[in-house]
This record gives C-alpha cells, sequence and structure tokens, in this order.
C-alpha cells in the first residue's frame, strides 16, 4: 500500500487548522499544530511532505520560522506554502523571497488549496526524482574521472621506469599528512586526487631526459623545470576537485623563496603545495633512482630536518616526522590496487608503439587507422579500379561524453569504436576523417545489397563494443553510404555524397544507414503519415515517453511533446495535433537538398502563421508537427490553409506538395487531407 504524504499545518486559527485538515486529510497524512515552537518540535523528530505556513502568529511569526527553516541543512529541503489574510503585493513578495514554494490567501477557497497543494507535492516528487538522478549521474561522471586520472598518473609513471607508483605513493602520503592536520574527509580525499596528478606537465618531458643517468644541461633541466606550468596549465579546467591545478604549479616551490616556478615564499604556497613538496621530496629519497640508490632511512630523515625553514615547511615537517616514527605512513600503499590504465600507455594501438609512429606519421596517433590525407590518398587510387563502395560513420551525441565525462573518456570512446571497425573492415581502408568521423572504402563492394549488409555488421560490431563499455550506452553510429558509378566515381564526389546520406540518416526516425541512391527518393503514403499521428496521440493519452518510441535528434521535440502530454491531461481546452508531410507530387525522386529548401520554407510558413499560443516542431526529415491550443474544430481547415498558402509562396515550385493529418486529444480523430 502506498504510503500517504504528511502535511505539517502550522496556524494559531484553530477553526483555520481544523477546515484545512478537513479538507486534506482524504489524501493525506495531515498534522496540524497552532505555534512556531510545536512546529519546531514536530520537525525535530519527524519530515513531512510539505508544510502549510501561516504568516502571522504570536511569539514566532511566520517568515521568522521560515528563516529557521532555510538555516537547517535537512528543514530547508521541505516544501512550504504560506497561508495568510494578508493580501498585499509586498507580503506575497517576501514570502517568495525567503523562499516559499506558494502564496495562498485567506480565507481559502477549498479547490483552489487542494489544486496547490497538490501541485507542489507533485511537483517537489518531480524535483526529488531529479536530485536522485543528478546524484546517480554526478557519482558516474566522479568514478569516470576518478579513472582517468588514475589512468593518467599510471600513464605519467610509466614514462620513468625509476619511479613507477610514485604518483600514488605522493597520494597516500599526502593523505596521511592530511590526516595529521585534522583535515576532514571531504579535504583528505581531495588531496589525493591533486597529489596523485602533481607530476601530469612531465608528459611534456622528453623520456630521455627524465631518464638521463648523468647531470642534465642547463636546457634540459628547464624543461625539467617546465613541468609544473605544463601541468597547471592541463588541469586548470577540471572543476571536481578543488586546487587540483595548484598541487602541479607550486609543489616544487621552496619555503624560503628560492624554488619555481614563481618564487613563493612561506605561506604565500598553497598549502596543498607545501604538502606536496615534503612527500614528493620523501618519496625520491626513499626511491631507487637512475642517478643513485634510494637513501637510508637515516639520511632521509636528517634532510628533512635540515630543511626545516628552508625547502620545507617546518611546522609540517614535525607532523610528517611523527608519521615517520609511529610506522603508519606506509600502512596504506599497495600499488597492485592502483587502476590500470584504460588502454596500455607504450602502445596507443595494436602493433604500434609510440615510437614508430613518429613525428611524420601517417596515422591517426589516437586510433591507428589512417590520417585523413593518407586515406583520402589510398581511396582515390583504389578507386582506378572502377567499382567500390564509401561509406561515412559519425558518433551521434559524442559531444555529450567530452562534457559528461571529460577528453580523456572521449579519446577513450574513439579508440575502442576505431577497434570496432577494424575487427569488421580487416582488408578494407578506414581513416579517422577528423572528430568522430570515420571513413571506410571497400572495393569488393558493388551492390546496394552487399553494402546495406556490410554496414550492418559495422552497427553489430559496434553495438558489442557498447555492452563492454558502460559510458558507451548512450552512443549510436550512423553511417552514409555512396557506391561507385550509381552515385559517381571520383573520391570527393563520393566522399559527399556519403555524408549527404548520413545527414538523411541524423534526419530520420528509424534508420541507421542509408545508401545516397536510396535516400533520393523521399515520397511517403498518406496511410504511412496518418499512422504516424496515431502513433504519437497513442503516446500521449497513455502518458509513455517518447524515448525508446521516436529516435529523432531535434532539440525542440522533446519540449514540446512533455508540453503536449502534460497540456492534455490539465487543461480542458482543445488541443489538436496536425501533421503535415511533404511528398513528391509526380511520385518521382526527391533530392535531399531540395527537401531540406522545402522544409525550411515550410517551416517559415508556420512561424508565419501560428498564433503565439501554438507551437510547432520537426516531426522527420519531411513532416513537422503542430499544436493548436484552444482551436475549435471548424476553424482548423482556415489555419491549414493558410499554412499551406504561405508555404507555396515561398517554396515557389509545385513538386514536393502537402498533405495534412488531424488528431484531436483524448477525442475521436478526424483526419483531413
Amino acid at each position: 500500500m502506498q504510503m500517504k504524504n504528511t502535511i505539517l499545518i502550522v496556524d494559531d486559527d484553530r477553526i483555520n487548522l481544523v477546515m484545512a485538515q478537513n479538507l486534506l486529510q482524504k489524501e493525506y497524512k495531515v498534522v496540524g499544530v497552532n505555534s512556531g515552537k510545536q512546529a519546531f518540535k514536530y520537525l525535530e523528530k519527524y519530515t513531512p511532505d510539505l508544510i502549510l505556513l501561516d504568516i502571522f502568529m504570536p511569539e514566532i511569526g511566520g517568515f521568522e520560522v521560515m528563516k529557521k527553516l532555510q538555516e537547517h541543512k535537512e528543514w530547508s529541503k521541505i516544501p512550504v506554502i504560506f497561508l495568510t489574510a494578508d493580501r498585499k503585493p509586498e507580503t506575497e513578495t517576501e514570502c517568495f523571497k525567503l523562499g516559499a514554494n506558494d502564496f495562498i490567501a485567506k480565507p481559502f477557497e477549498p479547490m483552489v488549496m487542494l489544486n496547490r497543494v497538490r501541485r507542489t507535492i507533485e511537483l517537489e516528487g518531480y524535483r526529488q526524482d531529479l536530485q536522485k538522478r543528478l546524484d546517480e549521474k554526478t557519482r558516474e561522471v566522479e568514478l569516470v574521472t576518478i579513472e582517468a586520472i588514475t589512468t593518467v598518473a599510471n600513464t605519467i609513471d610509466a614514462k620513468d621506469d625509476y619511479t613507477r607508483g610514485h604518483s600514488f605513493r605522493v597520494a597516500a602520503y599526502s593523505e596521511e599528512l592530511a590526516k595529521k592536520l585534522g583535515w576532514s574527509e571531504e579535504e583528505v580525499r581531495n588531496i589525493h586526487y591533486v597529489a596523485l596528478l602533481h607530476d601530469i606537465g612531465k608528459i611534456g618531458v622528453p623520456d630521455s631526459v627524465l631518464n638521463k643517468p648523468f647531470k642534465l644541461t642547463d636546457v634540459e633541466f628547464a624543461m625539467i623545470k617546465n613541468h609544473t606550468l605544463v601541468g597547471a596549465e592541463i588541469l586548470k579546467d577540471i572543476r571536481m576537485f578543488p586546487n587540483i591545478s595548484v598541487g602541479a604549479k607550486y609543489h616544487h616551490e621552496r619555503y624560503d623563496g628560492k624554488g619555481y616556478p614563481e618564487g613563493l615564499k612561506g605561506e604565500e604556497i598553497p598549502i596543498v603545495a607545501r604538502i606536496i613538496g615534503i612527500v614528493d621530496s620523501y618519496d625520491a629519497m626513499t626511491s631507487n633512482r637512475v642517478y643513485r640508490k634510494r637513501l637510508r632511512d637515516e639520511i632521509v630523515k636528517e634532510e628533512l630536518t635540515k630543511g626545516k625553514g628552508t625547502q620545507f615547511d617546518p611546522h609540517l615537517v614535525d607532523l610528517f616526522m611523527e608519521l615517520i616514527e609511529e610506522g603508519t605512513l606506509h600502512q596504506n600503499i599497495n600499488e597492485k590496487d592502483a587502476v590500470l590504465p584504460l588502454f596500455d600507455s607504450n602502445k596507443i594501438y595494436d602493433g604500434v608503439t609510440m615510437e614508430e609512429i613518429g613525428l611524420e606519421t601517417k596515422l591517426d596517433y589516437l586510433t591507428g587507422l589512417l590520417g585523413r590525407e593518407q586515406g583520402e590518398k589510398e581511396i582515390s587510387e583504389s578507386l582506378r579500379s572502377g567499382r567500390g563502395c564509401v561509406m561515412m560513420m559519425d558518433l551521434d551525441h559524442f559531444r555529450e561524453i567530452n562534457e559528461t565525462y571529460g577528453h580523456l573518456a572521449g579519446d577513450y570512446v574513439l579508440k575502442m569504436t576505431a577497434d570496432a571497425l577494424k575487427d569488421v573492415c580487416k582488408n578494407d581502408i578506414i581513416c579517422r576523417m577528423g572528430g568522430d568521423e570515420f571513413l571506410y572504402y571497400a572495393g569488393g563492394i558493388t551492390t546496394q545489397e552487399d553494402a546495406s549488409n556490410k554496414a550492418e555488421q559495422i552497427l553489430n560490431a559496434f553495438r558489442r563494443k557498447k555492452e563492454e563499455i558502460n559510458i558507451m550506452q548512450e552512443l549510436s553510429l550512423s553511417i552514409g553510404i555512396s557506391l561507385f558509378g550509381m552515385d559517381g566515381g571520383e573520391y570527393a564526389e563520393l566522399v559527399r555524397k556519403a555524408d549527404k546520406a548520413l545527414y538523411h540518416v541524423k534526419q530520420s526516425d528509424n534508420a541507421e544507414h542509408y545508401l545516397f541512391y536510396q535516400s533520393a527518393n523521399m515520397t511517403k503514403t498518406l496511410e504511412q503519415s496518418k499512422a504516424d499521428l496515431d502513433r504519437l496521440v497513442n503516446m500521449v493519452e497513455n502518458r509513455q515517453s517518447y524515448k525508446g518510441a521516436f529516435q529523432v535528434d531535434y532539440g525542440e521535440f522533446e519540449r514540446i511533446y512533455d508540453f503536449v502530454q502534460h497540456f492534455s491531461q490539465r487543461n480542458n481546452q482543445e488541443v489538436q495535433l496536425i501533421l503535415f508531410t511533404l511528398f513528391s507530387s509526380d511520385g518521382s525522386d526527391i533530392r535531399l537538398e531540395q527537401m531540406e529548401l522545402a522544409m525550411q520554407c515550410m517551416e517559415q510558413a508556420i512561424m508565419k502563421s501560428l498564433r503565439g499560443v501554438d507551437v510547432g516542431t520537426r516531426y522527420s526529415s519531411f513532416q513537422f508537427l503542430v499544436v493548436l491550443v484552444g482551436t475549435e474544430k471548424d476553424n482548423i481547415r482556415i489555419v491549414t490553409e493558410r499554412i499551406i498558402q504561405n508555404y507555396f509562396k515561398l517554396y515557389g515550385n509545385r513538386d514536393i506538395t502537402i498533405s495534412y493529418d488531424v488528431a484531436n486529444l483524448n477525442h475521436e480523430d478526424d483526419t483531413v487531407k
């Protein structure tokens, strides 16, 4: 049995309490108190779903109660509706200023109060659900970010055979020193990741310099010193962990001001950098290096003591020495627990090392596929055989990966996608065109059927890769196809037409791949158009999400769909849906470019013809959905004729004409053509 929501009513007027309780108790559990003090006593034990709060009460007024609610971490989350007989605008303004969700004037109308309570509790339920989803997504992002950070740390340490595990040890030592300082759990966790990436700038220092067993030249030492600035630049835009760039930039500053890069002195140096500076030096002294063996413990302690007030913060040195004496410093060090890189840092793709790539490589450094120029050259040469198929591929929603999980995760997704392509297209030419676009050429494919079969093989391989990797779940792969002879004979023309076919895929609501020749024919029967509208009405009236049923990618569609669904549930006004479909007037083929021009004219015609309360959006690559609010059935033909007239004025041709279907939500639909 579903539990009733609890409403706490705070009002010193007993009549108001009884009336509100009688009105609300059928749907909610209602608790009534007659003062602010009693309200706080109740809140100390229970958490209601809504508070109805009178403004004018003895001892503690409603505004004062509200201020105390907002100051409390848990109480501030409870939605509040103010109750008052004061109808002055400034009173209402003050209510909302203090954080109220709504305002009900006394004497209250029963149905007004009931509807506002229902709406507030419903909205609060939505808010809590969204917050839960946001927390889950934040945790997912955090886990991926941590994995990416750990991968980078492994990559950095792998550059120097003598410092493997250095970043993880420095992170663990920094944690222990932060705990010794009495830092909070969150602060300790934060310095762990700051320390983990303190040497990220070394990724730009040649291995030959890092591993040199002899004295460095001035130029080489300058390269080493520059890693602090490079690291800070790499990390400056990361917001998840505060001060993450500070550790990288300032961990080589000295307490006496003789460090680098800025020569900061004493407490001018951020404390996270002072901590990392000590533990970084400690790990350097207690690890084998290319130029010497690890130092004995007595010498390490002497060097730390010697550096008090010159190289290191003296107070932090004392605390760190205590950790060494206590023997707790190494208890949490377990390099085997470090997350391994997402891919081998020494081998970016199968069989080819970074050293073998070189600066003049013909391969894409990330994916191991051919680069754009080399791909163009090899495909152009292959086309001289007079046969073949070109496929342009694009990752849908890839930008969200970079924005949500970071660019390192985005690079990983591109690498995995390339691996899926290589598995299926082993003996053919594949190149990365740039960003998330790939180009594939198969000389042995000469028919539409073979091209479609190969596209399905690629899509299946991509789907299998998605099942293995969690962050790829929201991605999809679109493929546009052109065939030699049927769509042209030159590289540039075939690529252009494959790109046009790819555009059609992205505008379609159900296709994953398309041949350019197929995409030329854009006709659609009136029966299909009617079925599209019936499906939409059924989804709205059954309160279903369009996701999964409609794969359209138009930014406005989701907003308008939700609006229609919400409006149909809550209002008595007529809601008419009109689906306009463009099609060839004589049944001949229509090229993509011409259909897009017609759709743009259709959009302008609708914008010119609708009222401010009406809305519209693309429904498919050759359909437009219009929502009319409060328009009577008899006036629909006037609206549609005005739209059609404006369309033909703008388009100026009759080769692409219009049909339309009309449905009345929650009523029997009436189709007009």
